[in-house]
């Protein structure tokens, strides 16, 4: 009897049409929807427990950049391969909120500019007088001398 009522569901899942695997969708979406489910996905992400490595890249500003792709803006390449961790996921998340199977993630990666220390004297004394080009004629006029 367990038999004949294998073979009849088999039978039965034979006869009903097969439907695609993934079944593609191009449903639009704007900047809002974007910044929607970015924050969804960052507090999903947060709430799961996410290390303090991984919140450095979820704090990064996501936007729209043409029809299907999403751009990330990151601050070094350490960012680079901390997102490589989650990227999976967070393209999922995005095809699934947006009902989009088209949806790609674009990095921009934009190096910040260090600030070096001043130390001695005359490298504070430079800096002041780049930003104030008047400091430069008052020590001459004062005779002034910065170093000993």
């Amino acid at each position: 009897m367990l038999r004949r009522d294998k073979s009849q569901k088999v039978e039965e899942a034979k006869k009903e049409p097969s439907k695609p695997l993934l079944q593609e969708r191009h449903t639009p979406f704007d900047e809002e929807q974007v910044q929607s489910t970015w924050e969804k996905f960052k507090s999903a992400r947060i709430e799961g427990g996410a290390t303090d490595t991984e919140k450095l890249v979820l704090d990064r500003k996501v936007t729209k950049s043409g029809e299907n792709n999403v751009k990330i803006l990151l601050e070094s390449q350490l960012e680079t391969s901390i997102l490589d961790k989650f990227e999976g996921d967070l393209v999922r998340f995005f095809k699934n909120e947006l009902d989009n199977t088209n949806i790609q993630i674009e990095r921009e990666v934009t190096e910040q500019e260090s600030t070096r220390n001043l130390y001695t004297s005359r490298e504070k004394y430079e800096y002041m007088a780049k930003l104030n080009p008047a400091l430069r004629e008052m020590k001459e006029r004062l005779g002034l001398d910065f170093e000993y």
